[in-house]
């Protein structure tokens, strides 16, 4: 008789615990079967199956397309090869979303930012046959902002108590700090930047109208970035920087930018630089603390937009201190956003409108139109010069008032901030009235909102499609299904190859110690980029290594005709060494500190 089993239950092994890897991962698993790896061995390497390693394999061409497609920070959580159509469509989406935000600062509308990813995908789409219909639907788009880290884009339902908490406990740290380092009114700082449109003068004016109508139009060109800066006590105004997309243009050759009423700067993106902290604010700052008797140690306060984003700013100066807000704040508390922008941008346009009826009384000839074409550059920066100059002390210390209450001297002043605005707006729509014209006869305090309210400079399709390739380095469709091999090969490092792209950082390094005003990040770019480069650097030096070695070849001499080579001392007869361009290796991690 058999006798019976235990009831005991026998621990079973644990179970393997099932491995998802995001895309990255899974190229650099395809890297290691390419370097000649068995997929056995990277399969042990990297802890799954060797029949996944081979299904990876299998699927090389998908998965590299796919990363290729995809923004960097989509394919480190991504982990399914998705169609190209998506992963096109997303990473615009995700370009459109930075620039549309990072002006304004704001959240993003879910209802537009979806209404936008059907208008890209349709147009990436374009042309293509059974293309898979796409909905953009609320699961969708927060699939999106989890896999692109997408933060600025306010779902249906979600609160904004977060952020008004983030702001509460800025101005309780604010409070500390300036108790606790005893600075004073005169000595905090706030910056902050805001696009102008310098030219807008309402979108439903026949003016803009026809130049929208325009070949060739575009909205940005008469599009410059702006930094104001002011302090708490509210009697001292940094003088404004304008960051252009052009150096010189036309209408400033051959004037002086040292006697301008604005600092002036260039980018081709119009993006804000920050030498502005180092040779403008710095010796204003200096200079204004040293008239009033008090010690030169400055607080400055900077929205937390990428922008501002450097961690060198904080330890850019020993005697100023830079504290960042928390993201999205910017509208609660930022003192600038409270209401002198605004109150700027007002005086600015009452002033273009007040020079364009001068022009329009002074020849009845002049249409609204001449004038408009005939506003240059020159004519922008002494209307801001002017501008800046007519916000009032009062009007900045009353914007201090929900970032640091203490300092503001008048409580009641920050209704007149309210009320100052409105008297411009006014003013403007009297004006408009006078110039008579479509869009100008019935001028309503709306159109002039319009015009006062922060705008972003949104990107076209096209310019998109621009930024994606620049982004990942991917040329045009045909071109790149006309060049790519149908079998995976790799071209081989050779001494020439790895010796320019060594030169070529070399002349990288010596160009950024010249003109960048900040030697630590120059430095530090360096220190990074050489810790990088040194598998390069090291391949370099075997490669180098094994072209001096002598060949076992080299000691035999074939027989001709039954005759034995003489022996020889010269080097004529022997395979040559081969000559290696003279390019200095790399500084190392230690030595570029």
């Amino acid at each position: 008789m058999t006798p019976k089993r235990s009831g005991e239950v026998l621990p079973s092994a644990p179970k393997r615990r099932k491995a998802v890897m995001c895309l990255m991962e899974k190229i650099r698993v395809l890297d290691k079967l390419r370097s000649g790896m068995s997929c056995s061995a990277v399969g042990r390497e990297f802890n799954v199956n060797e029949s996944t390693i081979r299904y990876i394999k299998k699927k090389e061409k998908e998965i590299r397309r796919s990363v290729r497609e995809a923004a960097p920070e989509s394919a480190k959580v991504t982990s399914i090869v998705r169609e190209e159509a998506m992963e096109k469509m997303e990473k615009r989406l995700n370009l459109w979303i930075h620039e549309m935000t990072t002006d304004k600062k704001g959240v993003g509308d879910s209802i537009v930012v979806r209404l936008k990813a059907k208008e890209i995908y349709g147009h990436v789409t374009q042309g293509q046959k059974n293309v898979k219909p796409f909905s953009a639907s609320a699961g969708w788009l927060a699939r999106f902002k989890k896999q692109y880290g997408v933060n600025n884009v306010k779902l249906a339902g979600e609160a904004s108590c977060a952020h008004q908490e983030a702001a509460e406990e800025f101005k309780k740290y604010l409070l500390s700090v300036i108790q606790e380092k005893g600075y004073v009114e005169e000595q905090v700082f706030s910056a902050d930047e805001t696009g102008l449109f310098y030219k807008d003068v309402g979108k439903r004016t026949y003016i803009t109208q026809m130049a929208c109508k325009a070949p060739g139009f575009k909205s940005f060109q008469d599009y410059a970035t702006l930094l104001l800066c002011t302090n708490a006590k509210g009697d001292f105004k940094c003088k404004p920087l304008i960051v252009y997309r052009a150096q010189i243009p036309p209408a400033l050759t051959g004037k002086s930018v040292n006697h301008m009423p604005v600092h002036w700067r260039w980018s081709k993106k119009a993006w804000m630089t920050f030498d502005w902290f180092h040779n403008c604010f710095i010796p204003e700052v200096e200079c204004y603390l040293q008239g009033r008797n008090l010690a030169f140690k400055v607080l400055l306060i900077l929205d937390n937009a990428p922008l501002h984003c450097c961690e060198e700013l904080k330890n850019a100066h020993p005697n100023v201190e830079v504290l960042f807000m928390p993201p999205h704040t910017t509208s609660l508390i930022q003192p600038l956003d409270q209401g002198i922008i605004k109150a700027f941008k007002a005086h600015y346009t009452r002033e273009l409108y007040s020079k364009a009826f001068e022009a329009l009384k002074s020849n009845t000839e002049t249409t609204m139109l001449d004038y408009w074409k005939s506003v240059t550059l020159s004519n922008v920066i002494d209307y801001v010069g002017t501008a800046w100059d007519s916000i009032k002390q009062a009007t900045i210390n009353s914007c201090w008032k929900n970032v640091w209450p203490d300092c503001v001297q008048d409580f009641e002043g920050f209704e007149g901030v309210t009320e100052s605005i409105n008297d411009s707006v006014k003013n403007i729509m009297h004006i408009a009235r006078q110039i008579s014209g479509e869009g100008f006869d019935d001028m309503k305090e709306e159109d002039v909102e319009e015009i006062l309210a922060e705008k972003a400079v949104e990107p076209t399709n096209e310019d998109l499609d621009e930024m994606a390739k620049q982004g990942i380095g991917v040329g045009n469709d045909e071109d790149e299904h006309e060049s790519q091999p149908t079998a995976s090969r790799i071209d081989p490092l050779t001494v020439t190859k790895i010796s320019e792209w060594n030169s070529a950082l070399e002349r990288i390094f010596n160009d950024m110690e010249e003109c960048d005003p900040m030697l630590n990040r120059s430095l530090k770019f360096k220190r990074l980029t050489s810790t990088a480069f040194a598998p390069y650097s090291k391949m370099l030096k075997d490669l180098r290594q094994k072209a001096k070695q002598t060949r076992l070849t080299q000691f035999f001499r074939p027989v001709w005709e039954g005759k034995l080579p003489t022996p020889s001392t010269s080097h004529e007869r022997q395979t040559p060494e081969v000559e290696l361009p003279n390019v200095d290796m790399l500084p190392s991690s230690s030595s570029a500190e």
